[in-house]
């Protein structure tokens, strides 16, 4: 082993046991004010069948009621556990998720602990299933997003204008969706604004060689800007394009009936099926064709893979603009899911995406499981605020945001991006 290996190797270990730490921290934590701080004879109820579905209501599952102490002295046991199996093993796979899972079991361990009864929260009782369909519903857009991401920087560009695509998307797929009333409308409109500002990323990044992170915020921020403006001008005076529809739910017969799982997976709306099959296509695409093989190779080596007559800006034209195709189409799923278009209302849900896609390594598979953490992360962030956690609601808020700037930062894992990510590449 060279000297640089060796050096890497133990930098390796010193952040896992970092991380591993971290996990512990939270454990005890959990183990201590949650758990210890719960009164033995409080309980909390969790119920499965969602309230706002009536026609494919799940079939009824009874509620399950947990002593509050006990069910956090065990979700506190299994983090610390997790942590000591980080800290010993130092696994050099699957930290990441190891680090996410305990985030999330740490968010759970707080509602049980504020849904206790005694307790001073109002509400006694946390609905699963209804938090699972929130959860998902954030999910759905954080996948998006990260999809886009892993087209962009496969190919060797960075997308930071996914926030930006999804303001866009959003503002767009509004407007359509008022006027016509049909959402394939506004998805394709959606698609369409993605793609445009997808192109002027390439445009500039390809053709004159700009810094992709600059143009990428510049973006951002004039989206951000664009759409507070003409939201006053258009929106406000013309309500009626901008009514606020929410895309009706498609449920699947019988499996939108199992309890739990059915109303998340099988009674969503046509934005969440299409996300599966984006799932499903890019990740054939990117790793058993040839395109997919032209993009990793463009992404990795751009002067190897032009020397076997690939055109290298081509493919990274091409691939920038169907990623921020995809990004538009997940704005427009936030809308759909929201109602109204909002300035500023995706709440930086698209550098959200970006820490999900680095969290799972440039892989569809990778950036799917880091979406559903961090959507989880997110949702429970603001179902926490109904509990009269005694917590500032920015605080809480927060939480997700942090987990982002490790996963950026590297602190909870250093993966390697495509070589050529973000490298600018100019003809001979």
């Amino acid at each position: 082993m060279s000297v640089i290996e060796s050096t890497a190797a133990v930098v390796s270990n010193r952040r896992v046991r970092v991380i591993a730490v971290m996990m512990g921290v939270l454990g005890v934590f959990s183990l201590i004010v949650f758990a210890v701080g719960s009164p033995s004879v409080a309980h909390s109820s969790f119920l499965f069948n969602p309230v706002n579905l009536s026609e494919s209501a799940p079939w009824h599952v009874g509620t399950l009621t947990l002593n509050s102490r006990l069910a956090d002295l065990v979700l506190a046991l299994i983090m610390i556990g997790l942590a000591v199996e980080t800290y010993v093993r130092r696994p050099a796979r699957g930290v990441m998720v190891r680090f996410g899972g305990v985030a999330v079991l740490f968010l759970l361990t707080l509602l049980i602990w504020a849904a206790r009864t005694p307790g001073p929260s109002p509400v006694s009782f946390v609905n699963l299933t209804a938090l699972l369909i929130g959860s998902s519903e954030v999910t759905m857009v954080l996948v998006f997003g990260s999809l886009s991401g892993v087209m962009c920087e496969r190919s060797g560009v960075v997308n930071i204008a996914i926030e930006g695509q999804f303001i866009g998307g959003a503002f767009v797929g509004s407007m359509l969706a008022s006027t016509t009333h049909n959402f394939f409308y506004a998805a394709i409109g959606g698609a369409l604004i993605g793609g445009a500002i997808g192109w002027i990323l390439a445009f500039f990044a390809l053709r004159y060689l700009s810094d992709q992170i600059i143009v990428g915020v510049v973006l951002v921020t004039m989206l951000g800007s664009l759409s507070s403006y003409l939201n006053l001008q258009v929106f406000t005076p013309f309500p009626q394009y901008n009514t606020g529809n929410l895309a009706p739910n498609l449920a699947i017969p019988l499996l939108s009936k199992i309890p739990v799982l059915g109303p998340v997976l099988f009674n969503q709306s046509g934005f969440f099926y299409l996300m599966l099959v984006l799932i499903g296509v890019i990740s054939f695409a990117l790793f058993k064709t040839r395109y997919g093989l032209h993009v990793r190779a463009v992404g990795e080596h751009p002067r190897a893979a032009a020397t076997v007559g690939i055109d290298v800006v081509r493919v990274r034209y091409i691939n920038v603009i169907l990623g921020g195709a995809i990004a538009g189409i997940g704005g427009v799923a936030f809308m759909a899911s929201q109602g109204q278009f909002q300035p500023n209302y995706t709440s930086g849900l698209g550098y959200i995406a970006l820490a999900a896609m680095i969290f799972g390594r440039w892989r569809p598979s990778g950036a799917v499981v880091a979406s559903v953490i961090f959507g989880l992360s997110v949702y429970l962030s603001y179902t926490l605020t109904s509990y009269q956690v005694p917590v500032s609601l920015y605080i809480l808020q927060m939480f997700p945001y942090l987990i982002t700037i490790a996963v950026v930062a590297g602190l909870i894992g250093r993966v390697r991006a495509p070589a050529a990510d973000g490298v600018a590449y100019q003809h001979d």
